[in-house]
């Protein structure tokens, strides 16, 4: 009886102390969310949305040629985010303040990364259709190589004794007979 009397007390003095636990949680979590978020302000030279999604089309197109062989880009010494500025002509200062404006309303921002996965699609798309082009083309010149080669092949087992360097040999001869 008294080991279930005190089996009892500690339960709700655990209980009592998880309650305290997450009244102390909740209240945390709530003085957090209400603190105020300043936006930043519109930078001067803001980049416009339509070149925004130009520039993040890039910058992922970069990073994912960073991920494949990063030692390559290294080893040249190319400087991709230098290309990047350059080929849209701004600054990392003017790219990371338009970044940080576009960012602060969530659903502007989520409308440029819809356009960006749209493009990047489109892009994808075009570079597989490349690929493929690609494959057939190899495809097709290994198969007239092989087609060439049986033919040689099969004019050898007809006349095999006659080789390239007997009719080159042969023509020499009758060049020097006239």
């Amino acid at each position: 009886m008294k080991l279930k009397s005190r089996l009892h007390n500690k339960q709700t003095g655990f209980l009592k102390n998880g309650c305290h636990f997450l009244i102390a949680l909740i209240f945390g979590l709530f003085v957090s969310a209400c603190q105020d978020v300043k936006r930043p302000q519109l930078p001067t030279n803001l980049i416009a949305k339509d070149t925004m999604v130009s520039i993040l089309v890039d910058a992922y197109t970069i990073n994912a040629a960073r991920s494949i062989d990063n030692r390559i880009i290294v080893n040249k010494g190319v400087l991709i985010d230098s290309i990047l500025y350059a080929k849209h002509q701004i600054d990392s200062l003017q790219f990371a303040q338009s970044n940080a404006y576009y960012a602060s309303d969530l659903d502007t921002y989520k409308k440029l990364f819809l356009q960006v996965a749209e493009k990047l699609k489109v892009e994808k798309t075009k570079k597989d259709t490349l690929f493929a082009q690609y494959k057939s083309a190899k495809e097709l010149q290994r198969i007239n190589d092989s087609i060439k080669g049986a033919r040689l092949d099969s004019l050898q087992s007809i006349y095999p004794k006659i080789k390239r360097d007997s009719l080159q040999n042969l023509l020499k001869l009758a060049t020097q007979k006239k």
